[in-house]
């Protein structure tokens, strides 16, 4: 292959959900960052639902919920990425607020992104999945960018 042909990336984004899967394909994320040297943006969207609450703070009163909820996740990125990309130099933490799906596009995009990775299954269960679609499956949809799809074993 000519020289002028190979691809190169300079940033990677890593939407991460805490799953299983994220944490498999964090090992992906990070290995192609050091092949290119690029850049990595470890992405988590919270997401305010009612029903997503209790994953951030249990049993929190409503008028703390939402400032408690950023600072939570906050935390749990900085875990994330310390125990994942350590020693890795180029790697930048952003906690987003709204829909997953439209944050990590709104990121590709406002970002110049070059190639996104992501876990096949976070925490949604298959009749969530049926009706709602998933996260990744509408990432991969739209992207403006190569997405590398992690399944969670194998």
């Amino acid at each position: 292959m000519p020289a002028k042909d190979i691809i190169k990336v300079e940033r990677i984004l890593f939407p991460v959900d805490f799953s299983e899967s994220s944490n498999r394909a964090a090992l992906w994320a990070l290995s192609l960052a050091r092949r290119h040297k690029a850049g990595v943006i470890v992405l988590h969207v919270l997401d305010t639902s009612l029903e997503a609450a209790g994953f951030y703070v249990p049993h929190m009163s409503f008028e703390r919920l939402d400032e408690e909820m950023l600072l939570s996740a906050g935390k749990m990125l900085s875990a994330f990425a310390a125990k994942h990309f350590k020693g890795y130099r180029n790697v930048e933490l952003i906690t987003a607020v709204g829909k997953p799906y439209m944050e990590i596009l709104k990121a590709i995009k406002d970002r110049s992104i070059g190639l996104c990775v992501m876990g096949s299954l976070g925490k949604k269960t298959g009749a969530e999945r049926f009706f709602i679609g998933s996260t990744t499956e509408r990432v991969v949809r739209e992207a403006a960018c190569p997405v590398l799809v992690v399944p969670p074993k194998g």
